[in-house]
């Protein structure tokens, strides 16, 4: 792993993790990035993820463990450790797709884009989930899993906390409006979509908020566009 001057920063925020983060580093020692660097936040895990960490220290650039106020705050965190000129986050029960993710993606991350790609659901085996429109972006989030953001696009524009489970989903809607975007046809990583995020469990803050942010951001077709589809699928559950 490179600290001097890395092109990626790969962080993983972590708590409790001891039954899978130990793939997820083998995963990321896998890729042989010669150009990027590893960084772990860990929340103050007592179940063993702290001995797991120190057994690959070697191979991680920076660590630290200490109280956070949540998997967003921890990612804010990571964002302002890292020196990379992209910054790219790898659940703790997440693994790249192959050995070769980063080498494919290296030679594209040019620009001032936030570069896509797609992931796999490892549960169901859903491939998710192609090129993205503000109208697609309305309806479903792009897996962060997937997503390479530049540095400076970060430290500008903070993962909001109130969100405690969608709230890389506002800072992606927030973003698509003032950044270009850009898909690359590539899988990236192998997304465990049985935790919270992959599940059905609500962010009421998020909920509440969700048009509201869509109306700032997106276009007022996107806006109607959405809508309806909620109206639409209210009066479905309720048949």
């Amino acid at each position: 792993m490179n600290t001097e001057s890395p092109k990626i920063s790969i962080i993983t925020v972590v708590f409790n993790g001891a039954k899978t983060i130990e793939e997820t580093i083998k995963s990321v020692i896998a890729q042989n990035c010669k150009e990027c660097e590893y960084i772990i936040i860990d929340g103050g895990s007592t179940d063993g993820t702290l001995d797991i960490i120190r057994k690959y220290e070697q191979h991680i650039s920076f660590w630290i463990s200490e109280p956070d106020k949540g998997i967003y705050n921890a990612m804010n965190k990571g964002v302002i450790h890292a020196n990379g000129e992209f910054i790219y986050f790898i659940g703790a029960d997440d693994v790249f797709y192959d050995d070769k993710v980063l080498e494919k993606i290296l030679p594209i991350l040019i620009g001032n884009y936030v570069f896509y790609g797609n992931v796999i659901f490892k549960s169901r085996n859903i491939f998710y989930d192609g090129k993205f429109s503000s109208y697609k972006l309305a309806t479903r989030n792009i897996s962060h899993q997937s997503i390479f953001y530049p540095k400076h696009v970060l430290v500008k524009n903070k993962f909001k906390e109130i969100y405690n489970i969608f709230a890389d989903y506002e800072l992606n809607i927030r973003l698509y409006y003032n950044y270009q975007f850009k898909y690359v046809p590539l899988l990236i990583a192998l997304f465990d979509d049985s935790g919270v995020s992959g599940s059905n469990t609500v962010d009421v803050n998020f909920e509440k908020n969700r048009l509201r942010i869509i109306k700032k951001y997106f276009s007022s077709d996107v806006f109607i566009y959405r809508k309806l589809r909620s109206y639409i699928a209210k009066k479905i559950r309720h048949e």
